[in-house]
């Protein structure tokens, strides 16, 4: 029974967990809201007023430098002052005044340029920039001339997708909920001269902010530690109460944990991590996230590890009708059923039912959420393990381990459950499920014995490949099943011919359009020749190089829908209707952008304008189609992942790389990707007949999807499988070692009690575990060195490539840009090349180079502006400014480098740009650049292969260093155990064999010196035997000689004083006679018992064993001083004989020797109480234990008790206890004592029993 001190005790050793808990609590509460600089809107103002100070402090520093000021400014600064400039967290940039404006001389940056239009004045103001947010400062200097710096306080591109976001310049901790205003309301920011630079607002409702990492940490750490405290008071009363009270006490604790978490965000909202987000992960209410699932697992696996520790089985009732037994056996065959069908469906639903990739073939899709969710199915498969263990224990006992019963049973309840899912969509899955659980329990019940004692390394090997078997290949048919079903939105969406890009164009020219007053001028002129005008300014201004290539026809209606002058009689009802209603994809980009597809070649977008005057006036519509030519195709050019936004990208966009896929029109060939060998025409009988249709054809699995009657899309994947299986195999296996070990971690931690001196006593590796662990630990590093090592040349190389591959590239377009230009040159002066009226034509011939050559172009003069771009968009998103890269620029202009390349970088893409000078007659007229990007998918692709394989071949290697590790470690141990086993055996009483070992190695050493150890042993033990005996001798001589002295002395005088009376015939002889005779008898008499007693004592080792009954031997010798009226002896018999093998007189002597000292020990004076009890001690021996009211035994005589000849009375041998010892020892018992001077002394005997 659990009582309050024990509560108590359990709190002062264990409430140092509840302490720090709470320190960790406390920590986290005050990092996350006063500590950190996103604590608050305080917090946010004053750290964005720091950062943006200590900026503006350094730009001052830089500007009071007039000696730095002068070189920037005349162009003489060194390679080495520009990159230290150019790595600053600020832009620096030099203007010089000229008769039109100003001129930039010195710039640091080519991602944003001042706003100079307006005019520079000295000071600092706050800007929106095409990009973000800046403070400007602008530093007058002599001559016109100024230095102007700009701060970036928040990027905002005009673009939004994975590369280019909108957060404050390195505070990206920063949410949505902070806004800059211009004017309040908000919290001011100001700047060294307090000057309000910008207003902060925060609007609490716009974005619930996650906690920070550090808090989360903490608060993770702190609840470990208290779920720990109450796990040990779990276990506090499994041991004091039940184990079952303990189990549903922490039962109890989960189910309101959850609860709390669930529905009042205890202990923080967990809603504001993306863990627990559903858009990665949802099934239903309970596993509404991935993390929530996370938690469930984890939760569930603690409760069943508990219950499997401490309630170790369900003890099954008394039943009495067989039906009532085996209505229990089909609900406890059903759960282990159920149990199983739940976890696969949560398998599934994890795979299915979520964007978590699992793709092991391809590294670079995996990311942390497919590390969560690998570890939840590792917990799922071990939660499944133990619980199966518990139930199939009890059905062990219910069927009294009539296995042929068992397997019968749960045989019957498999096809009654089959039976209720016999309409599932999944039943073939069900089916498959109830075999492999058939097999399982069947390898449940061969390992269990070895598996539950924990110490054999075969079962732990055998379930480790069983789980990671088993969930490698339920990943894998899952996965399957959602490949498909992605490869089938591949193939709708590649039969949709859209182009991301080219919408990114069109939406741009939209909104530049709207905003055009040329455009809104048409619709209150309404002349032909306004619109003749109309429509080549909007083909030149808007539709022009990338789009070129597509017919533009313009629809112009006014208020009332009358046709302005268009082509065709198409009418606006006409428009409406086709955009409204046969449109496939409407408002692809808003409400103004429609997709119409009519066939492979031919689709167009629909853009509708509408203008309006006098307010809300509707003027006049403007409509626009964008459609393909017949002989344009889809491109196949890598538009910059830059400019598309992230709401254009289809979303399996990103998947559409990993296919080769081939569109036929009519069974003709019309596009194919990769390097799949498609065939050029389809005969009918090829074309399938459904909507859908997979096939497997020399190791590849084909798609075909017939999106029209004419059109039909085929996706191709390579068919792994068996490729997957093995990497998924790998992955699986580290995964479960991983799981283990941070529970082994965690359980060594729990028992060390957190304290790191307790940590060497508990942790205790053997030999075999050292051994383990060092192989292991060689072929897990070796292949971290070598992965990480190969990646590292992978990246070394790969940049090199792209390098070479951008430098060729680029020799090669300048080549054909000045074959360009010098054609131009032949018309024209080479510096009127830049004039608006060539620009056109120079535009577009460098569009075609730029298609031709699948690479983006850009042109800058020789003093660093841009002229040409086949990028404009770039530029005019606020991407890139239209300056030149500053270190690039230096590296031409100044050192005169042939080329340079070098990687850039644009929000959080990097990519490699090349430049190169373009050349008239020897001198430099313009620069070229060529940015190359994506080239890091095609970098992950490659790594991503050489890993797959590295981890293959790894763990082909894991698993043969693991035999060998069984192999060797099984080696030493075994020559170990040999050698421990003989050294255990030595015994210097008997013969002690050699060791035979014929290996001349280490254990062969340490073999030889055992033997030599044992020879000298040997020779040891005779001399000290001889020793022994001669000094045991001498020993008994002397006592003997004391002990027949003793007696002798009184006799001598006895008879020498008779002889004294006889002869001086003294009267009373005869009575004196009589006296010496009686004290000589009674002296024979004591040297007979001392002859008896050494007698004795020599005749201990020649028992004459035999079975018989010890309660018989109490009884009687207990029977010998119940007369005794001093003393008051008890023997509490027990109904059990307790049969013994021994000698029955010596075990008779032994207990007799032992009541007699306690008789002896009660002091006079004291009523004597003598116990004689008996209990059993285990199933094999039995404790008598001899209990008096004595004086006891004092404290410095009690380790001399059992040595011979020591006697703490008056008078005796000293054998007694001596002689007790020896003929316990010789019964193979034991003999120990507990005493209390002053109080008593308990004598205890143990001796084993027999049948």
């Amino acid at each position: 029974m659990l009582d309050i001190k024990e509560i108590r005790l359990f709190i002062l050793r264990n409430g140092y967990l509840l302490i720090i808990a709470a320190w960790l609590f406390t920590f986290a509460f005050l990092f996350n809201n006063y500590w950190s600089y996103y604590s608050s809107p305080h917090g946010v103002q004053r750290s964005l007023e720091s950062d943006i100070r200590s900026r503006q402090k350094a730009f001052n520093e830089l500007s009071a430098d007039t000696a730095l000021v002068k070189k920037l400014m005349n162009g003489t600064y060194s390679e080495e002052t520009l990159k230290s400039i150019y790595e600053e967290n600020y832009f620096v940039f030099g203007y010089d005044s000229v008769a039109i404006g100003y001129r930039m001389v010195f710039w640091s940056t080519n991602t944003v340029q001042p706003p100079v239009f307006e005019g520079l004045h000295a000071g600092v103001t706050f800007r929106k920039l095409p990009n973000g947010y800046y403070v400007m400062l602008c530093h007058p200097l002599e001559q016109g001339k100024y230095l102007v710096g700009l701060i970036p306080v928040k990027q905002e591109y005009a673009i939004n997708n994975d590369y280019l976001g909108s957060q404050f310049y390195g505070r990206s901790a920063i949410g949505e909920e902070y806004a800059i205003n211009v004017r309040p309301p908000g919290l001011p920011v100001l700047d060294l001269n307090e000057h309000i630079l910008f207003y902060l607002h925060y609007d609490p409702g716009k974005s619930n902010p996650a906690p920070s990492l550090v808090s989360v940490l903490l608060l993770v750490v702190g609840c470990i530690f208290v779920l720990i405290f109450i796990n040990l008071f779990a276990t506090l009363l499994a041991k004091s109460l039940t184990p079952l009270w303990g189990f549903l006490f922490l039962l109890g604790i989960v189910l309101l944990f959850r609860y709390l978490s669930y529905v009042y965000n205890f202990p923080m909202d967990l809603r504001t991590l993306n863990l627990f987000k559903s858009i990665i992960y949802a099934k239903d209410e309970v596993f509404r996230s991935l993390g929530d699932l996370l938690l469930n697992v984890l939760l569930a696996f603690w409760l069943i590890l508990f219950f499997r520790q401490h309630v170790r089985t369900i003890h099954p009732p008394v039943l009495r009708e067989r039906w009532q037994r085996w209505l229990i056996i089909g609900i406890a065959g059903l759960m282990m059923f159920i149990a199983g069908q739940f976890l696969l469906d949560l398998i599934r639903s994890l795979v299915i039912d979520s964007n978590i990739s699992y793709d092991v073939t391809n590294f670079f899709s995996l990311n942390e959420y497919s590390v969560i969710g690998s570890m939840s199915l590792g917990f799922i498969a071990i939660s499944f393990l133990f619980f199966s263990q518990i139930v199939n224990y009890l059905l062990n006992q219910l069927t009294d381990f009539q296995y042929r019963s068992k397997y019968i049973s749960l045989a019957v309840v498999g096809l009654v459950w089959l039976a209720f899912r016999f309409n599932k969509p999944d039943l073939s899955t069900s089916i498959v499920f109830m075999f492999w659980l058939l097999g399982y329990v069947l390898l449940l019940d061969l390992l269990e014995r070895r598996f539950s004692e924990g110490s054999s390394t075969l079962p732990f090997i055998v379930w480790m490949l069983t789980m990671t078997i088993t969930t490698s290949a339920v990943l894998i048919y899952y996965n399957n099943q959602k490949e498909l079903e992605q490869r089938e939105r591949v193939a709708k969406n590649i039969s949709r011919q859209r182009d991301p890009y080219m919408e990114t164009l069109l939406n741009d020219a939209g909104e530049r359009l709207t905003k055009d007053p040329f455009v809104r001028q048409f619709f209150l002129e309404r002349t032909q020749d306004y619109k003749m005008m109309l429509e080549r300014t909007l083909e030149d201004k808007y539709f022009s190089r990338y789009l070129s290539r597509y017919d533009v026809s313009f629809y112009t209606f006014d208020e009332e829908g009358q046709s302005l002058y268009n082509h065709d009689s198409t009418t606006l009802d006409e428009l409406n209707k086709r955009i409204m209603v046969d449109s496939r994809l409407p408002h692809v980009m808003g409400t103004d952008l429609y997709y119409d597809e009519r066939s492979f070649n031919d689709y167009s977008y629909i853009g509708k304008k509408e203008f309006t005057r006098f307010g809300d006036t509707v003027s006049g519509y403007l409509f626009y189609e964008v459609r393909s030519q017949p002989e344009t195709q889809r491109p196949d050019r890598l538009y910059p992942e830059l400019l598309i936004e992230s709401g254009l990208q289809t979303p399996d966009q990103q998947y559409v790389e990993l296919y080769s896929y081939a569109v036929y029109d009519k069974g003709n060939l019309v596009s194919n990707h990769n390097n799949y060998p498609f065939k050029v025409k389809l005969s009918p009988s090829e074309t399938p007949a459904a909507d859908i249709v997979f096939r497997e054809e020399n190791g590849y699995s084909l798609l075909y999807y017939k999106a029209s009657r004419d059109k039909l899309v085929v996706v191709v994947k390579p068919t792994r499988n068996f490729l997957e299986f093995i990497t998924l195999f790998a992955y699986m296996f580290c995964l479960f070692l991983l799981i283990i070990g941070i529970y082994s971690l965690l359980d060594l931690l729990i028992k060390a009690r957190l304290r790191i001196s307790n940590l060497t006593t508990t942790m205790k590796l053997s030999i075999r575990t050292k051994v383990q662990s060092t192989i292991i630990f060689a072929v897990v590093f070796s292949f971290l060195s070598l992965g990480v090592a190969t990646i590292l040349f992978f990246i070394s190389r790969y940049r090199a490539e792209n390098a070479e591959k951008l430098s060729n590239t680029v020799n090669g377009i300048a080549k054909d840009i000045e074959d360009v230009f010098y054609e131009q040159r032949m018309f024209d002066e080479m510096d009127m090349i830049y004039d608006s009226i060539f620009l056109k034509s120079l535009s577009g011939r460098i569009s075609e180079i730029a298609t031709e050559h699948n690479v983006d172009l850009n042109i800058y003069d020789n003093t660093g502006r841009l002229q040409l771009s086949a990028q404009p968009l770039m530029v005019e998103k606020g991407l890139l400014s239209e300056s030149m890269n500053p270190v690039a620029f230096y590296q031409l202009s100044k050192l005169n480098k042939i080329q340079f390349i070098q990687e850039e970088q644009i929000g959080t893409m990097r990519y490699i740009s090349g430049y190169i000078p373009l050349r008239d007659k020897g001198g430099v007229f313009a620069y070229l650049n060529a940015p190359y990007f994506a080239t890091q998918t095609e970098l992950n692709q490659q790594i991503s292969t050489f890993l797959v394989a590295l981890i293959n071949i790894n763990a082909f290697i894991f698993l043969i260093a693991g035999l060998l590790v069984l192999l060797i470690s099984n080696t030493i141990t075994k020559s170990f155990s040999l050698i421990t086993e003989k050294i255990r055996n030595v015994n210097l009483g008997q013969h002690n064999d050699v060791i035979e070992w014929n290996k001349d190695d280490e254990i062969g050493m340490l073999v030889k010196e055992y033997n030599k150890m044992v020879q000298k042993l040997e020779v040891s033990a005779a001399m000290l035997a001889k020793s022994e005996r001669e000094g045991a001798w001498r020993e008994m001589a002397r006592q003997v000689a004391h002990e027949i002295k003793n007696p002798l002395t009184p006799m001598k005088l006895s008879i020498q004083y008779l002889q004294r009376a006889i002869a001086n015939d003294s009267p009373d002889v005869k009575a004196l006679s009589k006296n010496v005779a009686g004290t000589l008898v009674e002296q024979i008499d004591h040297l007979a018992n001392i002859a008896s007693d050494f007698a004795a004592f020599a005749q201990i080792g020649k028992g004459n064993n035999e079975k018989f009954s010890l309660s018989e031997v109490l009884q009687s010798v207990t029977g010998l001083y119940m007369s005794n009226p001093e003393i008051n002896i008890y023997f509490e018999r027990q109904e059990k004989p307790y049969l013994v093998d021994a000698d029955k007189t010596q075990i008779n002597r032994l207990f007799t020797n032992l009541v007699q000292n306690a008789v002896q020990a009660i002091p006079e004076g004291r009523e004597g109480h003598v116990v004689i009890s008996m209990k059993d001690e285990g199933e094999n021996a039995v404790i008598v234990e001899v209990i008096d009211n004595g004086h006891g035994i004092p404290v410095e005589v009690q380790p001399k008790i059992f040595v011979p000849n020591f006697t703490t009375k008056s008078s005796g041998t000293g054998l007694g206890l001596a002689m007790c010892r020896n003929i316990v020892e010789q019964a193979r018992g034991e003999i120990w004592f507990r005493t209390t001077p002053g109080v008593g002394t308990t004598f205890f005997v143990k001796l084993p029993l027999v049948g």
